[in-house]
């Protein structure tokens, strides 16, 4: 994702109900894509899908209302992309390139490669335009938003006051009302049920699904079946030793540093005690690591006897470097100069890339390079093959000797996570008209440079309206959950008016006793928390309620309140972004409610929880 959705990713959150945006490389491209399958939305002439709600949750498991915040995300993306795109604000070509070229999923060594963007394109994209057009939209999303960021100004009397309230603290204890004590009361009669499901019907339908089988032909196994001899691998190691590593060398000295500013005098006397030292080493080169610890000034290396440790060319700065690379070990050097002052190097040790410790990579490396030619060979067969037999993966699998494996039952929207069931490339294969309708192979379809799959629809069940009969236990357990919850919180709210007028305190057990606030919630949830902070507390205890979303009604008994200590300068510095956020959240918000009533959005009757 780009630095700006980075660094703003809390204003992101709250203006795009906490989505990221599109960009994140699921090929999910343009909402006008021509498709049979019912939209969730329309803006403008642009459809919104429940794949497309799929990609946004990337494969996570969600209840109907994160579905209805993820399609509610997506409306209000189309939306701004829209007014970018009335207002003229496309990005450039360059734009674009220097956007992609940022991204550091392409980069290596701090610079864009150009393989990894093409190799990322061909797993998980049809095509580099795909690609290209979600970055655009990302970058006009950008341009939308960029104006309301920290840009608005928050007065010391709201800041102290909102110090205050997020300040304040409240002690707790709660009473927990559950439907699970009302549901042997109730009774749903067949007439609710089926009035029910008469006017439900698309919450009880079972979407379309597809069994595939494929074929899977990969670099990787072609080049486990090919043979390397010993004596090639050694000729090419011979040849390519720089391809299995370099060289290194461990190396102690001893450093006598010199100023880069200091005279030429000063530096001629630290010469000649480096020469000192030199003959003290020939006198007694046993004495290396002791005279290092007393006289070497290099910190990093004194206490350990002048020892660097090994390594390789390109490492140290260039005099140092041929001095080391001169040596043979247990040899001493002469003084040698360099910015850093005066040195004498001793030659500890040599690690030599060998053939016997490289051979396992050379013959790996020899494989690959002889499976590349087979493997294209083998592409072109599979096409072949799958084309000229049509109906049947098993002569395709026969001929190269590959595996028919079968999938699960699938959507649209494939198996989150799965290499080839979730790729893009895949489900848009499963689903063209040849392979899904004409119940033909697959093309080889080419989930990276060294992997590619031929595929069939093994099974398909068109999407279809579940009957009655069928649904309706679920139908009767779902409305008796309903009422159970109901009389649940019809009983809540009738011991909260006790409490309220001082009636039933005395026999009541409420739970343990926990201090709350705004910033530190202890577990309990934002509604209940608002609900707490919402009570009347000039007299207490005092007393709020809250209906939980799995019908669970929570008195809270309000014992204390604590009001805030004295905010920090850095604490009010981080209360002082966040309350600038929100203001710019709702003049963004506002924008977008004025885009909503001047382009056409239609919400279609098919639930996004599907």
């Amino acid at each position: 994702m780009f630095n700006f959705v980075q660094n703003n990713q809390t204003a992101i959150k709250v203006i795009l109900g906490a989505v990221a945006l599109t960009f994140v490389g699921f090929g999910v491209g343009s909402y006008t894509a021509a498709v049979d399958e019912p939209f969730l939305a329309k803006v403008g002439d642009n459809k919104i899908f429940a794949r497309d709600v799929e990609r946004q949750l990337e494969g996570q498991p969600a209840n109907a209302a994160t579905r209805q915040a993820v399609l509610e995300n997506l409306i209000r993306q189309q939306l701004l992309i829209a007014a970018a795109e009335r207002n003229g604000i496309t990005p450039s070509v360059e734009q674009l390139r220097q956007a992609i070229a940022t991204i550091p999923t392409f980069q290596e060594n701090g610079k864009f490669s150009q393989a990894r963007y093409a190799e990322f394109i061909k797993s998980r994209y049809r095509s580099a335009e795909d690609f290209e057009a979600d970055v655009r939209r990302d970058l006009m999303l950008q341009t939308q938003i960029t104006p309301y960021l920290n840009t608005h100004f928050v007065s010391s009397s709201v800041l102290a006051r909102m110090g205050a309230l997020f300040g304040e603290s409240r002690e707790v204890r709660e009473v927990l009302i559950t439907p699970a004590g009302f549901t042997a009361d109730v009774k749903i009669d067949d007439t609710a049920v089926k009035a029910y499901y008469d006017s439900n019907k698309t919450r009880y339908q079972e979407p379309e699904s597809a069994v595939i089988e494929y074929v899977s032909l990969s670099l990787d196994e072609v080049a486990a079946t090919q043979v390397v001899s010993d004596a090639e691998a050694q000729a090419y190691f011979d040849k390519h030793k720089t391809e299995f590593g370099s060289e290194e060398r461990r190396v102690s000295h001893i450093l006598l540093t010199v100023d880069a500013a200091a005279k030429p005098e000063a530096k001629a006397a630290v010469k000649v005690q480096a020469e000192a030292l030199l003959q003290q080493l020939k006198a007694n080169p046993a004495g290396f690591a002791a005279l290092a610890k007393t006289r070497s000034q290099d910190p990093g290396s004194a206490e350990q006897g002048g020892d660097l440790g090994f390594f390789g060319r390109g490492a140290m700065v260039k005099p140092f470097e041929e001095a080391a690379f001169a040596l043979q070990p247990g040899q001493i050097s002469g003084v040698v100069e360099t910015e850093f002052g005066f040195h004498v190097l001793k030659l500890d040790e040599v690690k030599a890339v060998d053939f016997a410790g490289q051979k396992a990579a050379v013959i790996e490396k020899l494989k690959r390079d002889k499976a590349g030619a087979s493997y294209r060979a083998q592409l072109e067969k599979m096409g072949d093959l799958a084309y000229q037999q049509p109906d049947s993966l098993q002569a395709l699998a026969e001929q190269l000797k590959l595996t028919v494996k079968t999938g699960p039952a699938m959507s649209r929207s494939g198996i989150a996570g799965d290499a080839v069931l979730g790729n893009a490339k895949v489900l848009e294969a499963v689903y063209g008209d040849d392979v899904l309708k004409k119940k033909h192979n697959s093309e080889p379809v080419e989930l990276s440079a060294s992997n590619a799959v031929v595929l069939r629809v093994k099974q398909y069940q068109p999407q279809r309206q579940k009957p009655l009969a069928e649904v309706q236990a679920q139908v009767r357990a779902e409305l008796t959950t309903r009422e159970a919850a109901n009389r649940a919180e019809k009983r809540g709210l009738q011991l909260l008016a006790d409490f309220k007028a001082g009636k039933g305190l005395d026999g009541q057990s409420w739970g343990v006793l926990r201090k709350v606030s705004r910033r530190a919630a202890n577990g309990m949830a934002v509604p209940e928390l608002r609900a707490v902070f919402a009570a009347n507390v000039s007299k207490l205890p005092a007393f709020a309620g809250a209906r939980r979303d799995n019908g669970d009604y929570v008195i809270y008994r309000i014992d204390s309140v604590d009001k805030a200590p004295t905010a920090s300068a850095p604490e009010l510095a981080q209360l002082k972004g966040v309350l600038g956020e929100m203001s710019a959240n709702t003049v963004l918000i506002s924008y977008l409610d004025e885009l909503r009533n001047r382009d056409k959005v239609m919400i279609s009757q098919q639930p996004a929880d599907q």
